[in-house]
């Protein structure tokens, strides 16, 4: 009997981990293979290859935030300058005062907003101020995989991207083509 439960205890975990797909496989497919309105739809999907996921953690996505801020901040910051920098040359070319009125209130709000905008800082998500920065907030895994495309009289398609996953990985939020 001893021998038996032995056996049993060496065989059983070998057969449920052979079968069936990974938490991250199975999300990958179910997302692959819904559509925006939830519509399932048999695509024959079978996982090619699969890279080990990457945490992204709360640290990460300050980061990520942060850059994203700074960059539209800078862009529109350079687009009220440029338009400060054009209203006062057609200010200066200008021979009617009504008009350099004009391009002065121009120049003005322009001006308001460049300061104000100047003063301004990135407002990150209120569950970030407690929450300790390696937190895990999501998973990226890179899968390379196989669909047979309906709109291609099913032909068999090899693909690669990038999927972000909750931090369990039982979920799938988006996918993005793999960067090279």
């Amino acid at each position: 009997m001893n021998r038996n439960l032995v056996m049993m205890a060496v065989v059983l975990p070998l057969l449920t981990s052979c079968g069936g797909q990974s938490k991250y496989e199975k999300a990958i497919a179910d997302f692959v293979q819904t559509d925006k309105k939830g519509t399932w739809t048999d695509l024959q999907f079978k996982v090619i290859e699969m890279g080990d996921p990457t945490d992204i953690t709360v640290k990460d996505s300050v980061a990520f935030l942060t850059k994203k801020f700074d960059s539209e901040k800078s862009k529109r910051l350079a687009t009220l300058n440029e338009s400060i920098a054009r209203n006062k040359e057609s200010m200066e070319k200008e021979r009617f005062n009504s008009m350099k009125q004009f391009y002065q209130k121009l120049i003005d709000k322009n001006q308001e907003l460049v300061d104000s905008l100047a003063k301004t800082s990135v407002k990150l998500p209120d569950a970030y101020k407690n929450a300790a920065e390696t937190t895990v907030l999501a998973k990226e895994i890179t899968c390379k995989f196989s669909i047979a495309n309906p709109m291609l009289n099913n032909a068999k398609q090899e693909i690669t991207e990038n999927f972000i996953l909750n931090a369990a990985g039982d979920k799938c939020y988006r996918r993005h083509s793999k960067k090279k």
